[in-house]
């Protein structure tokens, strides 16, 4: 039964993850910007310093794919690059106004998703799912560290 209940419960997180992708695609498709490049943006916006392999990492994505998203937000004119000056393998990436109204859009449609898959949640069932899945991605963290050791 226990077994059961854990698969069922790691197929509906996923369930959700994949609902979740899904609305923020619908709600952003009108804007010309892909859910992923709309996510870079908020990285870029809140970390206006960061670099490729730094959001890449943090997307968990490689930089190669971090190069391709910026590469169209620049053509699309949503950010500008620019080379360093001491180091030429570095780039500046610099939100321009489209760019800063993309970002101000997104966080509006985000916390309009937000609140629309939260609907009829109290705080405290809010509270409790919050600390369930803290839970779950620290043992999920350690189960990785485990894992990597081994190697």
């Amino acid at each position: 039964m226990r077994k059961e209940l854990q698969h069922q419960i790691i197929n509906l997180f996923r369930q959700s993850d994949q609902a979740m992708k899904r609305v923020i695609g619908k709600k952003v498709e009108d804007t010309g910007i892909y859910r992923s490049q709309h996510r870079l943006l908020m990285i870029l916006g809140k970390h206006p310093d960061c670099s490729q392999r730094a959001i890449a990492n943090k997307m968990e994505i490689s930089p190669a794919a971090v190069a391709v998203s910026l590469k169209k937000l620049e053509k699309s004119g949503y950010i500008t690059r620019s080379c360093d000056a001491e180091d030429n393998r570095m780039n500046h990436v610099v939100i321009t106004d489209k760019g800063k109204k993309a970002i101000d859009q997104s966080i509006l449609y985000f916390q309009e998703i937000e609140d629309a898959m939260f609907e009829g949640f109290s705080q405290e069932e809010l509270e409790t799912y919050a600390a369930f899945l803290e839970r779950v991605i620290h043992n999920g963290e350690r189960y990785y560290q485990s894992l990597s050791q081994k190697n």
